[in-house]
């Protein structure tokens, strides 16, 4: 639709992707073109090289706590090859597999490619934020409870789960035997006093049944580069790396030449970007708070405002064709997400302050729908 309109020549605001707006740092680029040109295109290890799976054992380890030897690590194409891995090497025909409501959508599709059934299990909000509800949680898990998908930072929310919520889970998982594949895809993207805390450091009880997933993309601006990774007891990490043989063969290997350098000399450019998501994501709070009828919280993590609207304005798939079409903004309506998220609208300001400005004066402009005749 969006595409439609831009060709009868109406500007679009884009809030949907959930794409970084920079460029990688000049050092990863230059650093993949040296490889490409030195031959270093050749097959590798489908675990991944190993100076980068020490690269990221270290960054891992430093910043997050774990305890992780390169051996535990395989280099996938991107954090949804993590994710295809990991599903593949734990799922049967028939287990349950629970998703905290709202969540990333691919994962349902992922679960239900290995025959397993994705179990959705809604979240309540306190004062307009999702947070992780015990009781909600260890009512779903059945005998055929297989798994927990976690995500924290937490797409599409902007929360960043706590200790408490994190430690609820691994209790669960533990008194119920269940693995946990966490995905930290924006584990670096963390504003303020908020913490990103990996739940595979908070004992070795949760270590050994916790798959941790992660990837350059959001951290270090590498989207299309598609490289990821997978972390799993020494046991299990065999067998991703087999699966990732006959899968895919090996992640891109000069892209994998590249991440070294990413992980290694990239983190004064993810403080740049982390400084500038955090100055956007006050101002699109803010300006949404302005807007009468929208509660949005401001954001702790991740590159995501989940904005709140009242029931009477309807379901947010129409309301977001209402906003595309009288102003041609781009929203992810929170229906995407679970019907938990109904009434909640996802805005990506992995954009720049101008349009994120534009965007909310349009908005303004538009808010509250028309009633439905």
């Amino acid at each position: 639709m969006a595409d439609a309109l831009e060709a009868k020549g109406v500007t679009i605001v884009d809030f949907g992707i959930g794409e970084p707006d920079f460029d990688p740092a000049p050092e990863v680029t230059e650093a993949l073109v040296r490889a490409a040109r030195s031959g270093q295109g050749k097959y590798v290890d489908p675990s991944g090289l190993l100076h980068l799976r020490e690269a990221i054992a270290g960054f891992e380890n430093s910043l997050h706590g774990l305890s992780v030897d390169p051996k535990q690590i395989v280099v996938t194409t991107g954090s949804v090859g993590a994710l295809s891995l990991a599903s593949r090497a734990l799922f049967d025909p028939g287990d349950e597999i629970l998703l905290l409501e709202p969540c990333y959508g691919p994962y349902r599709n992922l679960i239900k490619l290995t025959g397993a059934v994705p179990v959705s299990v809604a979240m309540p909000k306190v004062q307009g934020r999702f947070i992780v509800d015990r009781e909600r949680l260890d009512a779903a898990v059945t005998s055929k409870t297989r798994a927990i998908i976690v995500n924290s930072p937490w797409n599409p929310t902007g929360r960043v789960l706590t200790g408490s919520e994190l430690r609820d889970i691994a209790d669960i998982a533990e008194r119920h035997d269940l693995w946990i594949l966490s995905d930290e895809v924006y584990s670096e993207l963390v504003y303020g006093e908020n913490r990103h805390l990996s739940i595979a450091s908070l004992s070795e009880a949760t270590a050994a049944r916790t798959v941790t997933l992660n990837s350059v993309s959001k951290t270090f601006a590498m989207t299309g580069w598609r490289l990821g990774y997978c972390i799993g007891p020494l046991s299990l990490a065999p067998v991703l790396s087999r699966i990732n043989h006959l899968t895919t063969r090996c992640a891109t290997s000069f892209v994998q030449h590249a991440a070294i350098t990413a992980y290694t000399e990239g983190m004064p450019h993810l403080a740049t970007m982390r400084a500038e998501y955090s100055r956007r994501r006050e101002a699109i709070a803010a300006g949404l708070e302005r807007i009468e009828g929208i509660r949005c919280p401001l954001p702790e993590g991740t590159f995501y405002a989940f904005a709140e609207f009242p029931e009477d304005w309807g379901d947010s798939r129409p309301l977001a064709q209402h906003l595309l079409g009288a102003a041609g903004i781009v929203v992810s309506p929170g229906s995407a997400y679970g019907e938990a998220s109904r009434h909640n609208l996802r805005f990506s300001f992995a954009t720049s302050m101008a349009v994120i400005e534009e965007g909310l004066a349009r908005l303004a402009d538009v808010l509250p729908p028309p009633k439905p005749l």
